[in-house]
């Protein structure tokens, strides 16, 4: 449902991304790697927010610019002022990328907010919520649409506990329902049960697969340039113990 080949690009004549190719189709995908090492970037190129330099993306055989109302999106940062009013109810909503809603495009917001267990929120100014909150908001913003394809960029960034299990939870299910779930991640392991495959890259692809088979010291050493920590759980997975390392 999704095809990377041979994607690269460059910001003024510096590769961000280099000769990446990967495929995925109703599965659960992480992308993990230093920071610097083009993991938002692939994600925008995939998003159609960028166009590639060379190579080619397909979104169920679409490119990208054209499968944007089938993509629920959740960007890494996002620019909303402090003291500007807006409401939950505002957020969620633009998710529909509407000018004008509907009773029935209200439903889908507020059932996307009863998702994140924040439905009591609806009239809440934005800027009043916790951290936490404003990221499960933003959240339902993505899950708003009821999208084939769910792309998330640091979704965990300053959120609490029980937000980022709440998310972690409600991605599960919608990975249960078939959709394709695509999230670049600073700390693997709070997600690692739920995954299907780990893409490890720093600009170029290192290595993509089942994470028993991806994380390991060779890998991750590659990846980020030096020795990573790995803990191996009864179970057999590794969870690695990644810092703030720039690629």
């Amino acid at each position: 449902m999704i095809e990377v080949k041979n994607v690269s690009f460059s910001y003024n004549g510096e590769e961000a991304v280099k000769n990446v190719s990967f495929s995925m189709s109703n599965e659960f995908i992480a992308i993990m790697g230093p920071n610097g090492a083009g993991k938002s970037t692939l994600i925008k190129l995939i998003m159609g927010l960028l166009k590639p330099d060379s190579g080619e993306i397909k979104v169920f055989n679409m490119p990208p610019e054209k499968a944007k109302d089938i993509i629920g999106y959740m960007p890494q940062r996002e620019t909303i002022a402090k003291h500007f009013p807006i409401r939950v109810k505002d957020i969620v909503l633009m998710g529909l990328n509407k000018k004008f809603y509907s009773r029935k495009d209200i439903e889908k917001a507020k059932e996307a907010l009863e998702k994140v267990g924040l439905e009591k929120l609806w009239n809440e100014r934005f800027d009043s919520l916790s951290q936490g909150q404003q990221q499960r908001v933003l959240f339902a913003r993505a899950l708003a649409r009821e999208p084939k394809v769910i792309i998330l960029d640091e979704p965990f960034n300053a959120v609490d506990l029980p937000s980022r299990e709440k998310m972690i939870e409600i991605l599960a299910d919608e990975r249960k329902q078939g959709k394709d779930i695509l999230i670049v991640v600073h700390n693997i392991n709070p997600i690692l049960h739920e995954i299907d495959k780990v893409l490890l890259m720093n600009r170029k692809l290192i290595a993509y697969g089942e994470p028993r088979e991806i994380i390991n010291n060779e890998n991750l050493k590659e990846a980020y340039g030096t020795d990573v920590q790995i803990i191996v759980c009864k179970e057999g997975y590794c969870h690695p113990l990644v810092g703030d390392t720039h690629a």
